[in-house]
């Protein structure tokens, strides 16, 4: 059975997560583009084994929605962090046990293939796909 993620972020990495995801076959993603959005999809029966969500969308921080969903859900969350966040945020947000992972833009596919597959408790293909080859110099 296929383990399912929901993904709520910015527009502008809502393809390359997309990207990373295609590795792993033993997962859907389901995308969502704003947090009303994602709050309905909560209000709901919850069947998703994590939330990938970035820490700011619709110009509002998402830390709230977090906590809701804590309150709510044993859902396994990865935060992508943007680049000028301070570390005490990140620290108080792992502390707090808000989420299970954070990773911090920029980011490459490979990143997000390992968190996602590590939060999902699913193994990793053991050889890389074509497109995370890099070509010789």
């Amino acid at each position: 059975m296929k383990k399912k993620v929901l993904v709520c972020v910015k527009k502008d990495i809502a393809h390359a997560i997309n990207w990373a995801l295609k590795d792993l076959t033993a997962i859907t993603a389901q995308y969502v583009d704003h947090i009303y959005q994602l709050e309905k999809i909560l209000e709901g029966e919850v069947d998703f084994s994590v939330l990938i969500i970035d820490s700011i969308v619709d110009g509002e921080s998402t830390v709230p929605v977090l906590q809701k969903v804590r309150e709510r859900t044993k859902v396994k969350i990865l935060l992508i962090l943007s680049a000028d966040a301070s570390k005490q945020e990140v620290v108080n947000l792992i502390q707090n046990k808000l989420v299970d992972n954070v990773i911090i833009r920029p980011f490459n596919a490979n990143q997000i293939n390992d968190a996602v597959a590590k939060l999902c408790g699913i193994e990793r293909p053991s050889e890389k796909p074509w497109y995370m080859y890099t070509k010789p110099q």
